[in-house]
C-alpha cells in the first residue's frame, strides 16, 4: 500500500464551536495518538486529505513542526447530511512492526446459487487483519462463483494471502446463499372457515364440560 505525505499544523482550538470555526474555513480536526507518546491535536488541509482518502490508501506520512510520523488513518469521522470529513484519528506505526486494523470485503464473480434463484447475503462487509503496514491491502477480495444454494464461505475458507494473517472469528460467515421459501396461500374458503371444536367426552354419569374454540 502506497505511503501518502500530508502536511498538518498543531491546533490549540477546542470544543464544537472552534473545530466549527476549522472546518468553516476548509480544515479537519484530527488527533494523532499511540506508540505510548504524547497526544497531538492537528488540523488538516480539507481538499488534501480527502485527496488522498480516496485513493483508498490507509498509510499516511504526517509532516508537522519540522517532524515526520508515519501513521494510520484509523478512524473517519462524517457528516450524516453531506459526508463531510468531520474528525480524523491518525495512529502512530513503525513500518517494522505489525497492526491489526479491518479492510473491506469485495465479492467477485456471479454465484451458481444466485443463478438458481437462491438470495445473496453478504453478512461480513470488512475483516480484521494482521500485518505489517506496507502489506495491508486495500480490500480482500472474495470469490462467489461456485458458492451454491445452502452455502456458505467462513473466514477459516478464505484464500491466503502472504504476509497476511486474519484474525477474525475463523468460524464467522463471510457469505451466504439461502433459498427463497414461498408461504401457500390458503384459499378464501379455508380463511372464512370456523375453527374446529374440541369437546371432552363425559364419562358416564358425568355432564359434559363447556365445548373449547381454537
Amino acid at each position: 500500500m502506497a505511503i501518502f505525505d500530508l502536511k498538518a499544523e498543531k491546533r490549540t482550538t477546542k470544543g464544537s464551536k472552534g473545530v466549527k470555526k476549522l472546518r468553516m474555513v476548509g480544515e479537519i480536526p484530527a488527533m494523532l495518538y499511540g506508540h505510548k507518546q504524547d497526544n497531538v491535536m492537528l488540523c488538516l488541509k480539507e481538499d488534501e486529505f480527502t485527496r488522498i482518502l480516496h485513493t483508498g490508501t490507509r498509510m499516511i506520512r504526517l509532516t508537522y513542526d519540522k517532524k515526520k510520523e508515519s501513521a494510520l488513518i484509523k478512524e473517519v469521522q462524517y457528516d450524516n447530511l453531506t459526508d463531510r470529513v468531520l474528525h480524523v484519528d491518525f495512529s502512530r506505526i513503525d513500518l517494522d512492526e505489525k497492526v491489526k486494523l479491518r479492510v473491506p470485503i469485495e465479492l467477485a464473480g456471479e454465484s451458481v446459487g444466485v443463478k438458481e434463484g437462491g438470495v445473496l447475503t453478504h453478512v461480513m462487509k470488512d475483516i480484521e487483519i494482521e500485518c505489517l503496514p506496507t502489506a495491508i491491502p486495500e480490500k480482500i477480495k472474495v470469490n462467489i462463483s461456485e458458492l451454491g444454494l445452502g452455502k456458505a464461505i467462513h473466514v477459516k475458507e478464505l484464500s491466503a494471502m502472504e504476509g497476511i494473517q486474519y484474525t477474525s472469528d475463523a468460524e464467522a460467515v463471510v457469505v451466504s446463499i439461502h433459498q427463497v421459501v414461498e408461504r401457500k396461500a390458503l384459499p378464501e374458503e379455508e380463511l372464512l372457515a370456523e375453527p374446529e371444536v374440541i369437546a371432552k367426552k363425559p364419562k358416564e354419569g358425568e355432564e359434559a364440560e363447556p365445548e373449547k374454540k381454537v
